[in-house]
């Protein structure tokens, strides 16, 4: 009798297993490998033009970066499928409340998932800054986001300083003093404006 393939449906399953098994040793060696190209230290950015966008928030509300001009603004590319992003997400969550009464501000960009599945990830982990919605991933095209989490820091002018590709640890000193040097930029540039 000649082989024909699928023919039953075990033959199927076995398919369907084999490419699960394809697909999860992908991704873990896509994880496991080392990133030599990405630093997750923030580095000085030196295309500091910063490119506006306005989003929805998860509650339907249109925000815009330049609803933001004045503050240092952290902009966190993310997705609840990345597990490095979820890993940092209570960094930034406590990053936030260390900077509060400060000119600083978090914007966790979240890209292409459904608004409904990021409401409940939101508060099943109990992440409370504002999340905005990248459905589309035009803003994470435009910034020419390469891994996710990429962050952004931008200055009270509203211009782009630093980037991180990867976590750099937001509540280690070196981030925190960096990011408290452009605090005191913003309060230089009010008075200078003035």
């Amino acid at each position: 009798m000649p082989y024909m393939p699928f023919q039953r449906s075990t033959d199927l399953s076995r398919l369907k297993h084999l490419i699960l098994q394809i697909s999860a040793i992908f991704v873990l060696i896509t994880l496991l490998s080392p990133r030599v190209a990405y630093s997750e230290e923030l580095e000085p950015y030196t295309d500091n033009t910063t490119k506006e966008f306005s989003l929805p928030d998860i509650k339907g509300e249109t925000q815009s970066l330049s609803d933001y001009r004045g503050k240092v603004v952290l902009v966190n590319f993310w997705a609840s499928w990345c597990m490095p992003c979820v890993q940092e997400m209570p960094e930034l969550t406590q990053l936030k409340q260390h900077m509060a009464g400060q000119p600083f501000e978090i914007l966790a960009l979240n890209v292409g998932e459904h608004q409904n599945r990021v409401k409940y990830f939101a508060k099943r982990t109990k992440f409370n800054l504002p999340v905005l919605m990248d459905n589309s991933s035009k803003v994470f095209n435009e910034w020419k986001i390469e891994i996710m989490p990429t962050s952004f820091l931008i200055d009270a002018r509203g211009r782009v300083r630093y980037r991180a590709r990867g976590n750099p640890g937001w509540d280690n000193e070196q981030t925190l003093s960096i990011i408290e040097n452009l605090i005191k930029e913003t309060g230089k540039t009010d008075s200078t404006e003035q």
